[in-house]
């Protein structure tokens, strides 16, 4: 599989606005959830993790954010097979099986931080702007062991591993628009653009759209989509408001 495109799933976890207290909408909050990643032509690879963001603002119209995400996924291969003839005193006694196992542990880790700008258009509504710079880093773990049976006793054992890291250094813009459709729900779209710089380097374009729900005054539900070309996301989160 190519590093650029698993590296780009991660995409996820570029960070976008929430509006400001002027608009009934906050940006001084502290969020953690649950994010899965799908990528085209890697079913064998589901990666299920977790995000933290963090965002302050500043004044009227500027924030800071703040990201890490961990992710990961395992997938197991075997697979056994009649392997040789087995002779005793000449004579054919049976066939060997050779039992073949493959482990791949992967897993991608990825830190952001940014500066926003917000744009307050009425009371329940604003668009949001923000640039990122970040880290994203793939690491692998890859286990292979052969066993050679007979009647249950182990004629040959081989096992080798490998392991194997990347990285990319990650450029982000994204503006958003957010707006309340009553005081518990807001929905909310953005467009946003990603490049990952490495000896692969990719720009990729982003589309996001999700919503939030107020359990409390403090405490807020929210699920997004998001979708780059060959990969799409899903998250649920969970942000308490400061």
């Amino acid at each position: 599989m190519k590093y650029a495109v698993i590296a780009g799933a991660l995409s996820l976890f570029s960070i976008t606005a929430v509006a400001n207290q002027a608009s009934s909408l906050s940006y001084d909050y502290v969020e953690v959830g649950y994010a899965k990643t799908d990528v085209d032509g890697l079913d064998e690879l589901s990666f299920d993790g977790y995000v933290v963001k963090l965002s302050k603002q500043l004044g009227d119209n500027w924030y800071l954010t703040g990201l890490y995400a961990s992710t990961a996924d395992e997938t197991l291969y075997s697979e056994s097979e009649n392997y040789r003839n087995i002779y005793q005193n000449d004579e054919l006694v049976g066939t060997s099986t050779l039992n073949l196992k493959r482990e791949l542990d992967a897993e991608l880790t990825r830190i952001e931080f940014g500066a926003g700008y917000i744009q307050q258009l009425s009371a329940v509504t604003n668009i949001d702007y923000s640039i990122n710079l970040g880290k994203l880093k793939y690491t692998t773990d890859l286990k292979i062991t052969d066993e050679e049976t007979f009647e249950g006793m182990v004629l040959s054992f081989s096992e080798y591993g490998d392991s194997d890291s990347n990285s990319a250094e990650i450029l982000a813009a994204n503006v958003q628009v957010r707006h309340l459709l009553t005081e518990q729900f807001e929905v909310n779209a953005g467009l946003g653009y990603e490049r990952l710089h490495d000896d692969e380097s990719d720009n990729n374009l982003v589309l996001q759209a999700g919503f939030n729900f107020a359990l409390t005054d403090k405490a807020i539900l929210g699920a997004s989509y998001r979708y780059v070309d060959e990969y799409a996301d899903i998250a649920a989160t969970l942000r308490y408001y400061f």
